[in-house]
């Protein structure tokens, strides 16, 4: 081997190992960088993917939890995620609302940001001034001024005008409820003009996991630190006092009594102090009847725990949501047959309370 040859052997040995040890440490020449692309599942039941990138777009292809796609686009807030689906038609859209989903792997940065928008129907405009003129149902309440200054005012206490929550039991849990609308079992592409701007206006509000809505709370459950989350909230606030700081939501549904199908004759003492608390911290609080009467079984006057919601939303000046009234004509009174226990909503009943929830925020914000 002559000298000359070993000279650049020993050269290219050493620029080799150098490589080798710079991406041991991390280190991506220029020109060889670049991020793996993203991969999300899925983590709520029963999801549609969306035609774009909004919750009043119509549903496209359905997806299952625990399932794996690749990012393929996503919105510049990165809200809205379109995925690589097999067999998908590319053109029919395949968005997902960020909420429902995780990373797995890879890097969202990855993703082109996509500028999709929903397009309007042509005759939009005409029928919402229509429905404009066409009063909602009886239980939806009437906003009074007062109550509506309540609401405006709240980005005083930092609270914010596009956020609502929800305070509630096993019917206002998120696979229930708002997640119904998010994941595409409640269609909101269907609803008329002002409820689907009421939709895009409050769309954070419908994706996430409230604090104080969990199968098994009561009233009793939410101010008692007990049945809060203490990563989140300490050891001095309840799910309820909890919920209203981290959510900063403006407006908070209070659907609650069925848990208290036992304790009835404790359910004003603890029901009250929650009215107290949103008005204290400038959040509009709108109280909610039940659609069953089931602590009647355990010795309960017939109506006593919806007759204790009315009577305190007459007397803090509050609006009044009467679910008990809204689902009076549906299919067993919008709950499952569940035999002499019936308390559960049925699907009926579910979109009932989607749809009464919308129409009370188009009242409260004057849409």
């Amino acid at each position: 081997m002559s000298a000359s040859f070993a000279m650049h052997l020993r050269k290219a040995l050493a620029l080799c190992l150098g490589l080798c040890l710079a991406f041991a440490a991390g280190f991506v020449p220029a020109g060889a960088q670049g991020s793996a692309p993203a991969k999300i599942t899925i983590t709520a039941e029963q999801v549609w993917l969306r035609r774009a990138p909004s919750l009043t777009a119509g549903n496209s292809v359905p997806v299952d939890k625990g399932q794996f796609y690749d990012v393929i686009g996503r919105t510049a807030d990165n809200a809205w995620w379109q995925l690589a689906v097999p067999g998908a038609d590319k053109s029919a859209g395949t968005w997902l609302l960020a909420d429902l989903g995780v990373l797995y792997s890879g890097d969202l940065k990855a993703a082109p940001v996509v500028s999709a928008t929903l397009k309007p129907a042509p005759s939009a405009a005409p029928r919402r001034r229509a429905a404009r003129a066409v009063p909602f149902p009886a239980w939806v309440p009437r906003i009074t001024p007062q109550q509506r200054a309540i609401w405006q005012n709240s980005v005083k206490a930092g609270k914010d005008l596009n956020i609502f929550t929800v305070a509630g039991d096993c019917n206002s849990q998120p696979s229930v409820y708002l997640r119904r609308l998010a994941g595409g079992q409640f269609d909101a592409s269907a609803l008329e003009p002002r409820l689907q701007a009421i939709v895009q206006r409050f769309a954070p509000s419908f994706g996430r996991v409230s604090l104080a809505a969990q199968g098994g709370f009561g009233s009793h459950s939410m101010m008692d630190p007990t049945w809060a989350d203490g990563a989140l909230c300490g050891t001095k606030m309840g799910p309820f006092e909890c919920e209203l700081w981290v959510s900063r939501a403006s407006i908070v549904f209070i659907s609650l009594g069925t848990q208290e199908q036992y304790s009835w004759q404790d359910f004003e003492k603890y029901y009250r102090p929650m009215v107290e608390h949103a008005l204290s911290k400038g959040v509009l609080p709108v109280l909610m009847t039940k659609a069953d009467d089931i602590e009647t079984l355990s010795g309960a006057p017939s109506g006593h725990i919806n007759g204790v919601i009315r009577k305190l939303a007459g007397e803090y000046g509050v609006p009044l949501l009467d679910f008990w009234a809204a689902t009076r004509e549906l299919p067993n009174n919008g709950l499952i047959d569940e035999g002499d226990k019936d308390f559960h909503l049925s699907y009926a009943g579910m979109d009932r309370k989607i749809l009464a929830t919308l129409q009370t925020l188009a009242a409260i914000t004057g849409e």
